[in-house]
């Protein structure tokens, strides 16, 4: 796949875009920046193994809690619910310290300056991101929160329901619509969904890979994309 790169690419995508989604963890801060992952991780695994719960060993030293939580909807729907309940109440937590990424708070405002429409669509939970957004007096410059509220995490990204949700309530044109994503799912999402990828990272490899349009290392590049001409 060839990647479009440099100014000019990004500022043609921020651009003709009338919707920004933005996946919430990376793009608009660091969720774990105050209360690690895998400290998160572990404190789910211990309350599986608390509830006699068998963890093959993939689970025992995964350190990101949402692939702990997709391990649960093998376990039943109880422990699977409690899963949900208390990876949203670490998540909550998290959100009271997490970390803003320099540049988000720019790109949702002035994107609504711009007239578009901004959602964040995310696998943590919608109590998660609405905690942190409200901390950062952004939460009144959203639209939309797509995020997650069901115990199935087999909707979670790269499954493009909640990219199709927020797409939904908006009333959106996918063609007139992009994600902005730091993850390999965040790009297959985007691609499943008909929208266009822009890829928020360190190295861009990964992301191109999985179909990124374009890639930016910082959110700032996307700011300046909206006020140039």
């Amino acid at each position: 796949m060839t990647i479009r790169t440099g100014p000019q690419a990004v500022q043609d995508v921020m651009q003709s875009a009338r919707y920004v989604l933005l996946d919430f963890d990376g793009p608009i801060c660091d969720v774990f920046a105050g209360f690690p992952a895998p400290e998160v991780a572990d404190r789910l695994r211990v309350m599986l193994k608390a509830a006699g719960a068998k963890l093959p060993q993939s689970a025992q030293e995964q350190d990101d809690p949402m692939e702990v939580f997709r391990f649960s909807a093998d376990l039943g729907r109880d422990l699977n619910h409690a899963m949900l309940n208390a990876l949203t109440d670490l998540e909550v937590e998290a959100a009271a310290t997490a970390r803003l990424t320099p540049g988000a708070a720019d790109l949702i405002r002035r994107s609504r300056e711009a007239n578009k429409s901004v959602a964040v669509v995310s696998n943590n939970s919608v109590a998660a991101v609405t905690t942190s957004l409200e901390a950062h007096g952004l939460l009144t410059a959203v639209d939309l929160i797509s995020a997650r509220v069901d115990p199935d995490p087999g909707l979670m990204k790269p499954n493009p329901y909640l990219i199709r949700q927020a797409l939904d309530q908006l009333g959106a044109d996918a063609a007139l619509s992009l994600l902005v994503g730091d993850s390999v799912t965040d790009m297959q999402a985007s691609k499943s969904a008909g929208i266009t990828a822009v890829g928020y990272a360190n190295k861009a490899d990964r992301l191109a890979a999985a179909g990124a349009d374009v890639v930016v290392t910082s959110m700032d590049e996307l700011v300046t994309a909206l006020i140039e001409n």
